[in-house]
């Protein structure tokens, strides 16, 4: 027995020094673990402070940079549309000069919801948002309703509130699913029955958007003044309370419409001439008429269109202190023309820009060939130059390009738009018109 008990002792006496050892050894191995995850802990810790140190000054430095990835130096709005119809696409060193980007257009079914057009609209929005996001710029992406096509049914969504509650919905999902900024409202046309409706419309999305607490942008559309008494449509001081700024429809003065409405020739968006009874059919008119009303200069955008404009079988001059006011022989009581021609199209269809003149009534330039009687109105350096410099004068927010994608390859009028002096102050808000 003595000799079990012995035996006993000696694997009893193994074993404690086994668990000794074993314990040292593991209270070695926590140990290390320890300082290990303390170094990464550490090393995380400085990691993630220079990332956002690193990000904190590229934020901060972002009016210092001119380049894609970065946000554009411009202290005044640069709101360039991306249009549904034209065939070219945008591309990312356009996005970098602008401040927002709209694509126009998502339409309004007749119960108040909202559809691409079809599947190449849908597309095309995917593309500039796609390109928009891959920025990492501050640039605002905006969707527009309405527009020349599919403003109809804005008048009885309004009027009746169950349309009415479903579009305010639909805008609002619209930009929540699609994880974009804000909504421009594009109805140049509301009657004066429509006055209050399309106010009170403007003011419940707003609500909507304070009561979700939502940072989203809403702007609106204005058209010209005089023209049809268009402007009467608009209850303006309610509106200004509930949107962040106001696109003014300056342009499409002249136009070749086709029918007897499309002459005389004539400049889409003459700077402060005109004639006849369209004398005050101007951008100047029009932008004072808009700043005396709403007293916030800084609130609305003047208008660069970017498009060509032709008309055929021009006639003789109609005023003698110009060259670009003309009739227009009709064709089957038709105005033959093109009213938006991109610069690509003018490119491939060899239509000729040239010898180009300049119009100082108007500062506007233009093409005329007489031999095939053929009249060109279109924006150039100088006349965006002009635009502005009028900007700046009169201490307007920014200005609205309709559209970015009708410019030629290399973004030559854009390029005029950015960088310039337009950038270099925020509008001060003060009133430079004789209201």
């Amino acid at each position: 027995m003595s000799l079990n008990y012995s035996l006993l002792d000696k694997f009893h006496s193994y074993y404690e020094r086994r668990a000794h050892n074993n314990n040292e050894l593991t209270t070695k191995l926590v140990k290390r673990v320890v300082i290990i995850s303390g170094i990464f802990l550490f090393c995380g810790i400085v990691s993630y402070a220079l990332t956002t140190f690193v990000f904190h000054f590229y934020k901060e430095d972002k009016f210092s940079k001119n380049e894609v990835g970065l946000d554009p130096i411009c202290k005044r709005r640069i709101v360039g549309y991306y249009s549904e119809y034209d065939s070219t696409d945008i591309s990312k060193n356009q996005l970098a000069k602008l401040t927002h980007a709209v694509f126009a257009f998502v339409d309004i079914k007749y119960d108040g919801t909202l559809q691409f057009k079809n599947l190449i609209t849908e597309q095309k929005f995917f593309s500039l948002k796609s390109k928009a996001r891959s920025l990492h710029s501050n640039l605002k992406l905006m969707f527009s309703i309405g527009g020349d096509e599919n403003s109809f049914d804005f008048s009885s969504a309004l009027a009746n509130t169950q349309m009415k509650s479903t579009l305010i919905t639909s805008i609002i999902a619209f930009i929540h699913s699609h994880m974009i900024d804000g909504v421009d409202l594009h109805w140049k046309w509301p009657t004066s029955r429509d006055k209050s409706n399309y106010a009170t419309l403007i003011r419940e999305i707003r609500e909507k958007v304070d009561e979700l607490d939502a940072k989203i942008i809403i702007s609106i559309t204005i058209p010209p003044v005089g023209v049809s008494d268009w402007e009467s449509g608009f209850d303006l001081d309610a509106i200004q309370k509930h949107v962040d700024f106001i696109n003014v429809h300056s342009m499409d003065y002249a136009k070749p419409l086709p029918n007897q409405w499309g002459t005389p020739t004539g400049p889409s968006a003459s700077m402060n001439f005109n004639i006849g009874l369209r004398q005050h059919y101007n951008v100047d008119w029009t932008m004072k008429h808009y700043t005396c009303e709403l007293k916030k200069p800084s609130m609305i955008n003047l208008v660069i269109p970017f498009y060509v404009r032709m008309w055929k079988n021009v006639q003789k001059a109609i005023d003698n202190r110009t060259e670009v006011f003309r009739n227009v022989e009709l064709k089957d009581n038709e105005v033959e023309g093109r009213s938006q021609l991109s610069r690509y199209t003018v490119e491939h269809e060899d239509m000729e820009l040239s010898p180009e003149s300049w119009d100082n009534a108007t500062q506007t330039p233009y093409v005329l060939d007489l031999k095939t009687r053929t009249f060109f109105t279109y924006e150039n350096e100088k006349s965006i130059k002009v635009k502005l410099d009028y900007v700046n004068k009169m201490d307007l927010g920014g200005v609205w390009i309709w559209s970015v994608d009708m410019d030629d390859r290399l973004n030559t009028l854009l390029s005029f738009v950015f960088p310039n002096e337009l950038c270099s102050s925020y509008s001060e808000n003060g009133i430079k018109y004789s209201c």
